[in-house]
């Protein structure tokens, strides 16, 4: 194999890892047996989660995502909403 040396940079040929001489300057330079490429692993694979309901304001007409909740306020003018789950697909 042909490894460069770490004082002058010139290439010169090694039977294999240990410690070798440079012919150009003689400084020694220690040669390492290759270790094996690190392969990534893949990403996990996303789980699908169903979409947050989305709810209409009666009063104003305002549209908003709502989390797992039976009623909540309006953002928009304070209005109570009842959520109906079933209507998203979720019972």
């Amino acid at each position: 194999m042909i490894v460069r040396c770490g004082r002058c940079r010139a290439g010169f040929d090694v039977p294999g890892p240990g410690r070798h001489g440079c012919p150009a300057c003689g400084t020694v330079n220690e040669v390492r047996a290759a270790t094996a490429p690190v392969v990534p692993t893949p990403p996990p694979v996303p789980t699908y989660e169903p979409p947050s309901p989305r709810v209409t304001c009666p009063e104003c007409g305002f549209s908003f995502i709502v989390g797992a909740v039976a009623a909540v306020p309006c953002p928009n003018c304070r209005n109570p909403v009842t959520v109906d789950h079933t209507e998203e697909g979720q019972a």
